[in-house]
């Protein structure tokens, strides 16, 4: 029987075994997310960086990096907020938070705030890439805050878990009859990889409801996602990148439940490159082709080009869109409405609300020009990337894949109905007093605090950002629910009321701040 000295002598000495063994793991722990953050895998190194949080609370530069892996991922970027903002609490913090807590502050909703954080990093910053993304975001913030007040009337309806999964499901293309969805998804398990990787789904409608969605038998070890179909569902452009092809466009042939991979000749000849080849479709007649590519010569990033298809059935050689469509930023994924008159795609350069905006444009006969292209509108598009759309009989229903509150994944699928473009939005009217009560409140003016308003649709996605402009705020809002909030700037309440607006009413409303003390 073991003596009371002893008995502790071992307990001390499986105590320092146990402390030496902790000190190990968070070492470790640390290394791999220093070399996740280093290579930009922000996810991984996040959830690394969690696991340190829970023994250094209050290390700056332990919260600065995972502020910054929030706001450049799509995990929560609410959480970006709140580790930015303690970083930039104390006077040595790292010189990129304001850049940083600006984005973090636009990807929420918070406009006004980032342009304020994007000027203060313009003070103290070095980085001209970041000075000249500063420059640029400023101006987005201030567009966004003119589209986001006057949105589009659209309905968004989650599509249910024969299509959604708990991972990103993405790019959804449908045929015109609205009989076959084609979307990629990441819940594809690999476990010689051990990871999830991206591959093809589909459904198909019977009677109004879509199948549970079907893993296209092409998949490899590679990502790939399906970027583009015929309209009739039979042919499809699928982006791959991987250990058997890297950054492609290959196109598959469906009879059936089986598909066959297509000649490579079925393609143009000069469409895919050493460099990156992704988002792409097919006119209806199958005879033009658009895509979208990295190579030298273009404007910039990814542009768009166009090859068409001779009468000899060959294909032409590809030519860049032009300056009307291309920017020195990223252009992508490009699609045409069920008749072909429209043709949308995304941009990360023209007026955007941030990130990858969608746009459309149509082309002019008379002048061989493209139209102006034209931001399609809050909320399709958001702070957030919007990248693909796909409309289906007369271009009144839309799918499109989003990061929304009532979603059961990262990114997920949702049917769009646009409203009667006749009907014109309501007004919500806030006026804003301060005071404790009714007899003693003064009129809100701008020489007092900042106030902001929140409006959020019943699932609570935010459908706008308002400032209070010397005591008033108007909101243009279609029929439905919402919740609105008014407060001070910093302030984490104020005045909160959920309320349904009508077809054709307009509510008036004096609203009672307290003052701050």
């Amino acid at each position: 029987m073991l003596s009371k000295k002893l008995f502790l002598n071992i307990a001390m000495v499986l105590a320092f075994a146990f402390a030496a063994s902790a000190q190990d793991d968070i070492i470790l722990i640390k290394k791999y997310a220093e070399n996740a953050f280093k290579k930009g895998d922000y996810e991984y190194a996040l959830q690394n960086y969690l696991e340190l949080l829970k023994y250094d609370k209050e290390n700056i530069d332990l919260r600065y990096r995972i502020g910054v892996c929030y706001t450049e991922t799509n995990i929560d970027k609410e959480r970006a907020v709140e580790h930015l903002e303690y970083v930039a609490s104390f006077n040595n913090y790292p010189i990129r938070t304001k850049f940083f807590l600006g984005k973090a502050y636009m990807y929420n909703y918070r406009f006004t705030e980032a342009i304020e954080a994007f000027y203060e990093y313009k003070m103290v910053g070095v980085d001209e890439t970041d000075l000249f993304e500063s420059d640029r975001m400023i101006k987005m913030c201030e567009h966004t805050k003119q589209l986001i007040n006057n949105p589009i009337n659209v309905t968004f309806t989650l599509l249910d878990s024969t299509i959604n999964s708990k991972f990103d499901d993405m790019i959804p293309i449908a045929t015109p009859d609205n009989n076959l969805l084609y979307f990629s998804s990441n819940r594809n398990y690999i476990k010689e990889y051990e990871a999830y990787i991206y591959s093809g789904q589909y459904s198909e409608n019977k009677k109004g409801l879509w199948q549970p969605a079907v893993q296209i038998p092409i998949s490899s070890y590679d990502d790939e996602n399906v970027v583009g179909i015929t309209p009739d569902g039979n042919k499809m452009l699928v982006y791959a990148n991987g250990d058997y092809a890297t950054h492609d466009i290959k196109q598959y042939t469906r009879k059936g439940v089986k598909f066959t991979k297509s000649q490579v000749s079925d393609l143009p000849a000069d469409m895919n490159t050493d460099d990156i080849e992704m988002g792409a479709c097919f006119t209806a007649d199958g005879n033009t082709i658009y895509f979208a590519s990295n190579r030298p010569g273009g404007r910039g990033g990814l542009d768009l080009y166009v090859s068409h298809k001779g009468i000899d059935g060959k294909w032409g050689p590809s030519e860049n869109m032009g300056t009307d469509i291309n920017t020195e930023y990223d252009e992508n994924f490009p699609t045409l409405s069920p008749d072909g008159k429209a043709f949308y795609f995304a941009s990360k350069g023209h007026d955007g609300i941030g990130g990858y905006d969608i746009f459309s444009t149509s082309f002019d006969e008379s002048s061989g020009k493209w139209y102006k292209p034209r931001n399609v509108g809050f909320p399709l598009n958001t702070p957030l990337d919007n990248t693909s759309i796909s409309f289906v009989g007369d271009g009144s229903v839309a799918y499109v894949a989003a990061k929304r509150k009532e979603g059961v994944g990262n990114l997920d699928i949702y049917r769009v109905d646009f409203g009667d473009e006749s009907i014109q939005p309501s007004y919500y009217t806030g006026i804003v007093f301060v005071g404790d009560d009714e007899q003693s409140a003064m009129p809100h003016n701008d020489k007092m605090q900042k106030a902001y308003v929140m409006v959020y649709d019943i699932y609570g996605n935010i459908i706008a950002q308002l400032d209070v402009d010397e005591g008033v705020f108007f909101s243009a809002l279609y029929p439905g629910d919402y919740t609105i909030e008014v407060k001070f700037e910093g302030q984490d309440s104020g005045y909160k009321e959920k309320f349904h607006m009508n077809l054709g009413e307009n509510i008036e409303k004096e609203i009672y701040l307290k003052p701050v003390k």
